[in-house]
């Protein structure tokens, strides 16, 4: 079996230098019966097919394909077990969706719920010298009590695409100690001149956590800290004369953290790095290190032609970061995925800004409450050491709490997740529910589609005068924002406008986009301009966001096709959508 698929450290906050890479081809088959279990699929000896991990079932490069109907899959492969030194050994999973059950050697070591969350359990007291088996059962349904995001389930919106099942990031072994880092935060102060860290441990520790902040090998700032029997640990690094990261400079400091314990011994030290920049909302302006920022930003799928929620290597992800900065934005927003943590390391060490968004349910019920907050906050935990990242979404348009306007459990649902995301992280702006109907959050972000009979400006200027308005027509309008809720003083974003598509040569029966489609690039040039030109003339945007980067499936809306072809020159579409 091959280690040679996506060979790169899958999380670089918070790198190890000894590690076992456990992609490439493992046995596989499908429980259609859910047989499964009652015949100890962990023990099995024989297996139907292989796939490629970290790929998915169905996407090309799994190299399977199965019913998309089916709602459990098994995976086995053995591994050789490296001579570490080391008190326990942990199994990564940087994703897999959506129930998974873990076996060691015949034993149910675990389990984890979440399509989106990533899996690290000590697993070192079932492991044995030289050979292991490690089996996975995972299950997923068509429900959207869960949060699925785009995934189609039940029903297939024409925004909807194929679902996803199993493992789709990478899954990797490490030597560590019961007591050992498992997230990483931070945020700077420019006033203070202080970068904050807030290290979560495995468990309570009693001992010293160091912080050591390097630029080009030179250390340039140093924390130490009690634990004092916490299991989470915060130290202050003061920097004289930072180096401030933006999206024109992204600068990054190296970051080496340890813990020493009582008697002096080195449990754990990890690689990772920062950027030191702030981000603020004040007095209705949202600034980037002190100064106004103008957002131009593109909605990203994350979806990619052979590996859908996977990119084929890890140069996929660096082109992706590379295009969108090339077509002139400044900003992405990760629509409805849980991004891998590659793809945030390209735009921390590219210099591009990222909102950080939860994937929807669209029933609500207990269970999405409480899937989906889990979730949400341990994402919220992941990411939020990444300089890239500027803002949270924890809702878009309302899926999942359709009737927020008149059922007030809804509503709590949404302020709830906004005022609990603030409490692991108050250095970022919380985008409550994304589009309309506004209740809580620091920015006013909108989904305006071109209508040609009323502008733009004066769409907004209705808005602003009354937020209650509709934003969408027809049986069911939604509401810029909710009856008790004013956010006119708060930054005004278009977070959702364009989306218009285009085919080129080919025809598909199915296909999707905002409006009628242009017959010739010159014609679909003509309206983006237009739409692009009403956007530029507002006095009264901060920002807007594009639909989008590329065409998924049966959407067309890309601003590049599936395969990341332009349907325009990249000049031309950085003329139109990079800075004046």
């Amino acid at each position: 079996m091959t280690n040679q698929i996506r060979p790169e450290y899958p999380r670089p906050l918070l790198q190890r230098s000894h590690w076992l890479n456990l992609n490439g081809l493992w046995n596989f088959g499908t429980d259609s019966d859910n047989v499964g279990l009652n015949q100890q699929w962990w023990r099995r000896d024989s297996w139907p097919d292989v796939i490629t991990v970290p790929f998915c079932p169905n996407s090309p490069a799994s190299g399977v394909v199965i019913d998309p109907a089916t709602t459990c899959v098994w995976y086995h492969r053995s591994f050789e077990l490296p001579e570490w030194d080391s008190e326990d050994v942990a199994l990564n999973i940087g994703a897999c969706d959506y129930r998974t059950q873990i076996y060691i050697n015949g034993q149910q070591v675990g389990q984890h719920e979440g399509g989106y969350t990533p899996i690290h359990l000590a697993i070192g007291d079932y492991l044995k010298p030289g050979q292991n088996q490690i089996a996975l059962r995972v299950t997923d349904s068509d429900s959207w009590q869960q949060p699925r995001g785009k995934q189609a389930g039940t029903t297939r919106w024409p925004i909807d695409y194929d679902g996803v099942i199993g493992i789709w990031q990478s899954v990797w072994l490490e030597p560590i100690n019961r007591v050992h880092i498992t997230h990483i935060g931070s945020h700077y102060d420019r006033a203070e001149q202080q970068l904050h860290l807030v290290c979560t441990l495995a468990q309570t520790f009693t001992g010293q956590c160091t912080a050591a902040l390097r630029s080009d090998s030179e250390q340039v700032a140093f924390a130490e800290v009690n634990s004092q029997g916490r299991s989470e640990v915060r130290l202050q690094l003061a920097v004289a004369e930072p180096q401030l990261w933006s999206p024109d400079r992204p600068f990054l400091y190296d970051l080496a953290l340890s813990l020493v314990d009582a008697a002096g011994e080195n449990l754990d030290q990890v690689a990772s790095y920062t950027g030191l920049r702030e981000i603020t909302v004040r007095n209705g302006k949202q600034c980037l290190n002190g100064e106004p920022i103008f957002l131009r930003g593109i909605l990203d799928q994350g979806y990619f032609p052979t590996g859908w929620y996977t990119a084929e290597d890890d140069q996929a992800l660096r082109r992706d970061v590379e295009l969108t900065k090339a077509m002139g934005f400044n900003f992405a927003r990760k629509h409805q995925k849980a991004e891998d943590p590659r793809y945030l390391y390209w735009a921390d060490k590219l210099g591009l800004l990222i909102w950080a968004e939860m994937p929807s349910g669209r029933i609500f019920s207990s269970e999405l409450v409480t899937s989906l907050s889990a979730q949400w906050l341990d994402l919220v935990r992941r990411d939020r050491g990444h300089p890239s990242v500027i803002g949270w979404v924890p809702f878009n348009e309302s899926w999942g709490v359709w009737h927020v306007q008149q059922r007030p459990e809804q509503r709590a649902f949404v302020d709830g997740l906004v005022n609990l995301t603030k409490t692991l992280d108050t250095s970022r702006p919380v985008i409550g529910n994304d589009g309309w109907e506004y209740s809580s959050g620091d920015l006013w972000t909108l989904h305006l589609y071109h209508e040609p009979e009323r502008s733009l400006d004066e769409r907004l200027a209705g808005l602003e005068a009354d937020p209650s308005q509709p934003v969408t027509k027809g049986q069911r309008p939604r509401n810029g924002a909710l009856q008790g809720s004013d956010p006119s003083n708060l930054p005004m974003l278009l977070t959702e406008c364009g989306g218009i598509g285009y085919q080129g040569n080919k025809t598909q029966a199915d296909a999707f986009a905002y409006g009628d489609l242009p017959t010739s690039v010159e014609a679909l040039e003509q309206e983006i301009r237009t739409v692009m030109a009403s956007i530029t003339s507002s006095r009264k945007l901060q920002g807007f966001v594009w639909t989008q980067f590329t065409d998924v499936q049966q959407e067309i809306n890309g601003l590049l096709y599936f395969d990341r072809t332009p349907k325009l020159p990249i000049t031309t579409l950085r003329a139109i959508f990079g800075p004046a």
